[in-house]
Parts: C-alpha cells; sequence; structure tokens
C-alpha cells in the first residue's frame, strides 16, 4: 500500500484525531474500536496530517457511504459484495436516502448536482432511445 493510502479503520483513526487534538489514544481507541497502541503507530505514522488530507478523508468517507465501500476500487470480496451479486436486494438506504442524508455544505451539495447531472442524462439518453 503507498504511504498515502489509509485503510478504513486508520482514515476513522486520523479523522477522529484531527477533530478531537486534545483526545487521549485510549479515547481515540475506544471511539475506533481498537488499541491505544495501534492508535499511537497511526499518528506516528501520519503525524504530518495536514487540512487537506482532512477534507478529502472525509469526503471519501461520505462518498463511500452514499455509494458503498467499493467505490474507490478494490475487489467485490475485499470491499464487502452487496446482495445484488447473488440477486437479492442490498441492505441498506436506496439512493434518495441517501441524497436526503448528504451534509449541508460545499461537499453535500457538489455530491447532490453531481448525482442530478448524473440522472438528467440518464433521462436524456433513455429518451433519445425511446424517440429514435
Amino acid at each position: 500500500m503507498p504511504s498515502g493510502e489509509k485503510t478504513d479503520l486508520q482514515r476513522d483513526i486520523v479523522l477522529t484525531w484531527y477533530e478531537n487534538p486534545n483526545a487521549t489514544n485510549k479515547e481515540i481507541a475506544d471511539a475506533c474500536d481498537c488499541s491505544s497502541s495501534y492508535v499511537s503507530q497511526i499518528k506516528n505514522r501520519f503525524d504530518d496530517y495536514s487540512e487537506m488530507e482532512y477534507m478529502m478523508d472525509r469526503q471519501n468517507e461520505q462518498m463511500e457511504q452514499m455509494f458503498g465501500d467499493g467505490i474507490f476500487g478494490g475487489s467485490a470480496q475485499a470491499s464487502g459484495a452487496t446482495g445484488l451479486d447473488a440477486g437479492q436486494p442490498a441492505d441498506g438506504p436506496g439512493l434518495a436516502e441517501m441524497y436526503e442524508e448528504l451534509p449541508d455544505n460545499l461537499a453535500g451539495n457538489l455530491i447532490r448536482v453531481l448525482i442530478l447531472l448524473v440522472l438528467l442524462y440518464v433521462v436524456y439518453e433513455v429518451a433519445m432511445i425511446l424517440i429514435l
């Protein structure tokens, strides 16, 4: 794994640490369900964690909540295959529910616009197929 990439747990740890800079390793470990020593290792590894990285990690986390764990690559097994692979309905919220849960900030609004643009494009393509 390249040095800039993080596992989900590592991302949770640095996000929790960034949002709670005065929290102890034990408090972060309890929040992230891991050991204090692992929190210490991650804090040392990512000691130069910046605000830009924080914003990117937070946005990635929100995207994965909306679209699933496999949105940024990886195999279906590594990311947890959904019930759709077996012909069963997927568990979890639908697109409309995820749309409503987006944060009311710049990132959330940009994602809303992107979703609407994609849906409009799909409607356009379907209309073109039906008309022709």
